[in-house]
């Protein structure tokens, strides 16, 4: 049972995929080749867990700093017209003065941005999306220069 969050299932995709692509269709299929489809497989893993790596880096990273910064742009002038009109209002109290006003500003677009900002939920096994792609392309480089070194040797 695979468990995971968001579009976590995708790292089993990518990297089962281009596994499955590289080692099993190109290494053993069309090649012939026995002893090219280990290190292929593992070119296909690197190359998988490059994708998620990359895919992860968006989902869990970018995406939700992007949307706290669209947030913030839109949030700020709406908070800044409420203090002038005098009808801004935070944590059920009312700024006593201009500089007040600000502070409590400056806290609401904190607190937002850490709520919106907060790394994303994309992950398999608890695991966000870009570490597993990291361990796969660890994983590639080892089994394709194992099963390398395997075949020119052996």
């Amino acid at each position: 049972m695979i468990i995971w969050r968001g579009w976590g299932f995708l790292a089993v995709v990518y990297i089962g995929l281009c596994a499955a692509f590289f080692g099993g269709l190109i290494g053993a299929s069309l090649l012939q080749s026995s002893t090219a489809a280990g290190p292929l497989a593992g070119l296909g893993i690197l190359l998988g867990g490059a994708l998620t790596a990359l895919h992860g880096w968006y989902l869990n990273v970018l995406r939700p700093r992007t949307r706290a910064d669209q947030w913030e742009e839109a949030e700020r002038p709406r908070l800044e017209d409420a203090a002038d009109r005098g009808a801004l209002v935070v944590g059920n109290t009312r700024p006593s003065s201009p500089e007040e006003a600000a502070q409590m500003i400056e806290s609401v677009i904190a607190d937002g941005r850490r709520t919106l900002g907060r790394h994303g939920p994309h992950s398999v096994f608890w695991i966000p999306m870009e570490i597993i792609g990291i361990l796969a392309m660890v994983g590639g480089v080892i089994l394709a220069g194992a099963t390398l070194v395997g075949a020119l040797t052996g």
